[in-house]
């Protein structure tokens, strides 16, 4: 008898469960994902640095360069700026992968999606910091008592660095705990309850056929050496 053919009235549940993907593509395609994602910071970068604030300096001759302002708000203004970013950064790197990466989601996914995003935020950061930093420096070199100039933004809460990387960590992490699919290492696998499961206890699914006729049968007419048949008739 064909083994995938009806056996007792009713047909088996569905083909066999595909292989798992090979974990040398698995890790490859992590060391991609980390790649790809920190060199999205350098965009990242450019746009930090256009929305900061820049910073009104003075030099005051003897003590220095000196910020021109008592109460600055431009160095909180730029690390705002920096989280705000890095949030939407990680948000848009987490469902990215998702969507093109899901056939190879798993611990080593997250993995390159952490690496790649704090990578991101580094260089968000050296690249961001770097534009007008050369002609400040000369200011700096050649510039007479008395004279103003506006700095480029730097980072000084340097835990903003973090942000990409823990937002994308949280989201990803969720989307893959919300997903239906029952394995991360076979993908393709079936979703739902009752995976692998006969009919008759995972309930009626369409073209599954009909349960056995011993489980719909009344007790009563059941044989007498099955366990769910009744007492003997006298």
């Amino acid at each position: 008898m064909d083994p995938a053919g009806p056996v007792g009235g009713w047909e088996t549940p569905q083909p066999p469960p595909p292989a798992p993907r090979p974990w040398r593509r698995t890790v490859s395609v992590g060391a991609l994902t980390a790649l790809v994602v920190a060199l999205a910071g350098v965009p990242l970068g450019l746009i930090w640095t256009w929305l900061a604030p820049s910073v009104p300096v003075l030099n005051a001759g003897a003590p220095g360069i000196v910020v021109n302002d008592p109460s600055p708000e431009e160095y909180i203004a730029a690390d705002g700026w920096f989280a705000i970013l890095g949030c939407a950064f990680g948000l848009v790197v987490a469902i990215t992968a998702w969507l093109v990466l899901r056939r190879y989601r798993g611990p080593v996914l997250l993995l390159g999606v952490t690496v790649g995003a704090l990578g991101a935020a580094v260089t968000a950061w050296a690249v961001g910091r770097e534009v007008g930093l050369h002609a400040y420096q000369q200011w700096r070199e050649s510039s007479a008592p008395g004279a103003t100039y506006a700095a480029p933004p730097d980072l000084h809460a340097f835990g903003t660095l973090l942000v990409p990387a823990f937002v994308a960590v949280i989201v990803l992490t969720l989307m893959a705990g919300w997903a239906s699919d029952p394995d991360l290492q076979r993908p393709g696998a079936r979703p739902g309850p009752g995976h692998g499961m006969p009919p008759y206890l995972s309930g009626p699914e369409p073209g599954h056929g009909t349960p056995p006729p011993y489980l719909s049968a009344p007790a009563g007419d059941l044989p007498p050496h099955h366990p769910g048949a009744g007492p003997p008739h006298p």
